[in-house]
């Protein structure tokens, strides 16, 4: 199932329980997994709304043993870096996964978020920050980023303009990302493709991408957006019947 020859992305509608079993080796897997039960027994503010507007996470929080079967999975696939983002509340649950697995756990990088939602009743403090658990097969490791540390500054998703999933991370940080962690003509794997932001920033580095999404209209907005940045344009403009200079190339960029 992985990609043919002339293929540089594919997202695939399924559970990713079902179908990482069925894949072959991939370079990396990037991915944004539900996080755990303390955030989505949590109602999410939006700081647009001008007031204390909530929407729930309308999915299921991961349990630890999906976060063992995804650490088995991606030890077996990844030939290099294992990126998942977590909220504080989890990264003990995947550290003992990924470690379990046989997977070197590096650190934690932080995103600080910027223009993220205040604490709406005041008592305590907000949520400012969210974690990635870096990982990697063992033996030799590199990256693009020398002595940087794994600390990133982006304003949230629904800041750049666009937002199709509850908790799309921003284009912006994932740039960054797979920039930093892969190399042009990498393939990378995302069993959590949501809105398939990671996505789009693979095609936009010259990167190749594997897509996993159980959900048919996150998974159909994720085609739609990966399409859509084939042509040079964003989801929102190919939407609105806007054209590029690909269109008229035939559709290649």
């Amino acid at each position: 199932m992985n990609l043919a020859v002339n293929e540089r992305w594919r997202v695939i509608h399924g559970d990713c329980r079902e179908v990482l079993p069925k894949l072959g080796q991939v370079d990396h897997v990037i991915t944004d997994p539900p996080y755990s039960d303390w955030t989505h027994s949590k109602n999410r503010g939006n700081p647009l709304a001008g007031r204390a507007a909530l929407k729930e996470i309308e999915f299921p929080a991961i349990t630890q043993v999906e976060r063992e079967f995804c650490a088995l999975e991606f030890q077996r696939l990844a030939r290099r870096w294992v990126i998942a983002w977590t909220d504080f509340e989890g990264i003990s649950g995947w550290v003992s996964a990924v470690c379990s697995a046989q997977l070197e756990h590096i650190r934690c990088g932080v995103w600080i978020k910027g223009g993220c939602a205040p604490q709406m009743s005041g008592d305590r403090p907000g949520t400012g920050a969210e974690c990635a658990i870096i990982a990697h097969r063992p033996g030799r490791k590199r990256w693009n980023g020398g002595g940087l540390s794994a600390v990133w500054h982006h304003n949230i998703a629904a800041l750049e303009g666009s937002k199709e999933h509850t908790t799309q991370k921003p284009l912006s940080l994932m740039l960054e990302l797979v920039e930093l962690f892969t190399d042009p003509g990498d393939l990378v794997l995302d069993p959590f493709c949501g809105s398939g932001t990671t996505g789009v920033a693979c095609l936009r580095l010259g990167r190749r991408f594997i897509g996993i999404e159980r959900d048919a209209k996150y998974y159909q907005v994720a085609v739609d957006r990966l399409k859509a940045e084939e042509r040079g344009l964003t989801l929102r403009d190919a939407r609105a019947g806007q054209t590029s200079i690909f269109d008229a190339m035939g559709g290649e960029p």
